[in-house]
């Protein structure tokens, strides 16, 4: 369970960051590219993504729906990172006036029932996981290297770990 809005707030910041050595990969003639069609763009993820956090904040805060799932209209390269920036800051700051306890407190959940406050925020979380996951695949398939989970490959991982002396679990 989630107890501090501050805490969350400082987890999210670093589950951003990772996400931005993604989004900073897209380079401006990526920004319109999709593997296939029907698919998101790269740019749309980034704007799907913006309006994923404003709709979970608005969700944790305001217990309301919001139709900013959308990837929008299209943008060019600055104005898509732009307003990723951009909402980042005001959804945080919105976030950041939430009191703690509300965290524990229910809210409407699609399906009928209630969920709590904290695990909306996980949700929002495993929502950008899911996407940077994506843009990592969508920028391999047009040939970039996507950034590597706390900048190590798993053959240097495993390298270490040998000369480590793996143990094995009991």
């Amino acid at each position: 369970m989630i107890a501090s809005v501050a805490d969350f707030i400082r987890y999210f910041e670093s589950i951003r960051r990772r996400t931005w050595a993604v989004v900073d990969r897209v380079t401006p003639d990526l920004i319109d590219w999709a593997p296939r069609a029907g698919e998101f763009t790269c740019g749309e993820i980034v704007r799907h993504l913006a309006g994923a956090e404003r709709f979970y904040v608005a969700k944790v805060i305001d217990d309301r729906w919001t139709s900013d799932l959308e990837p929008g209209p299209p943008l060019d390269h600055a104005a898509t990172c732009e307003l990723l920036t951009r909402v980042h800051k005001e959804e945080m700051a919105h976030l950041a006036t939430l009191p703690d306890a509300e965290l524990a407190a229910s809210r409407r959940a699609l399906e009928g029932g209630t969920v709590r406050g904290w695990r909306f925020l996980m949700a929002m979380v495993e929502h950008e996981v899911h996407h940077r996951s994506q843009l990592d695949a969508w920028l391999a398939e047009a040939g970039v290297e996507p950034p590597q989970l706390y900048g190590y490959r798993m053959e240097d991982v495993m390298s270490r770990v040998a000369r480590e002396g793996a143990g094995s679990r009991a």
